[in-house]
């Protein structure tokens, strides 16, 4: 008997072994998203400029030493927000890779036209942070984001290629900074003017793009839709 209760131990403190860390795994990631949304809150009353590191602590609510452990300073903490507000962008590109049937001119318009709805919709928390993202907050932080920024289009009309639809000879780097810059050029004077008309221009940039890449064929008449996921 006294065996069976020994057994019975191991197995709960095995048990136990193996949830804790997907229970620090679990607080973790509500620690991180309290003071993610605690930073958005004070962006919103006073602006990113105005925002610290002890206002935030006090939204969240944490200890001061907690939040620096988990964001060494501000530019971190600003960092995460902006890998935050630019997530759905990355799951609308590769949702608009793995669509199946469509031309690398359906994609773009289709892509372009989808961010512009967005941007028409957005906070100015949203506005904010995306002026940071292209404006580069952390420089260091800013290069990789960036360089991602550019190989996910690069690996948009990489497909392309590769399906047939553009020239073999086009340099992929270049074609995706051209489609990349555009896009951020865009979206850049929207941010500096509200009045800006964001999806209509992302619509002609989209268009001019779709024709440079396929010279043959006419762009969109009306750009496709899909489901985003999570958006």
């Amino acid at each position: 008997m006294s065996a069976s209760r020994g057994m019975v131990r191991a197995a709960t403190a095995a048990a136990a072994a193996s949830e804790a860390p997907s229970r620090r795994a679990s607080n973790k990631a509500r620690t991180t998203a309290a003071i993610l949304d605690a930073a958005r809150a004070c962006i919103a009353e006073g602006g990113v400029q105005a925002m610290t590191m002890d206002q935030v602590a006090a939204r969240a609510p944490v200890s001061r030493a907690t939040l620096f452990n988990y964001f060494a300073g501000k530019a971190e903490l600003i960092d995460a927000l902006v890998e935050s507000n630019e997530a759905g962008f990355f799951v609308a590109v590769q949702t608009w890779r793995a669509a199946e049937g469509l031309s690398i001119g359906e994609r773009l318009t289709g892509l372009f036209a989808a961010t512009g709805r967005y941007l028409r919709r957005a906070t100015p928390i949203q506005r904010e942070l995306l002026g940071i993202s292209w404006l580069a907050w952390n420089d260091l932080v800013s290069v990789p984001r960036v360089a991602r920024v550019l190989a996910t289009f690069a690996g948009l009309l990489a497909d392309a290629r590769d399906r047939g639809e553009i020239a073999p000879d086009i340099d992929m780097a270049a074609a995706g900074e051209i489609v990349c810059n555009s896009f951020l050029g865009v979206i850049h004077a929207w941010r500096m003017d509200a009045a800006y008309p964001v999806a209509d221009r992302l619509d002609g940039a989209a268009r001019l793009l779709a024709v440079m890449l396929q010279p043959d064929r006419p762009a969109p008449a009306i750009p496709p839709r899909i489901k985003i996921p999570g958006l």
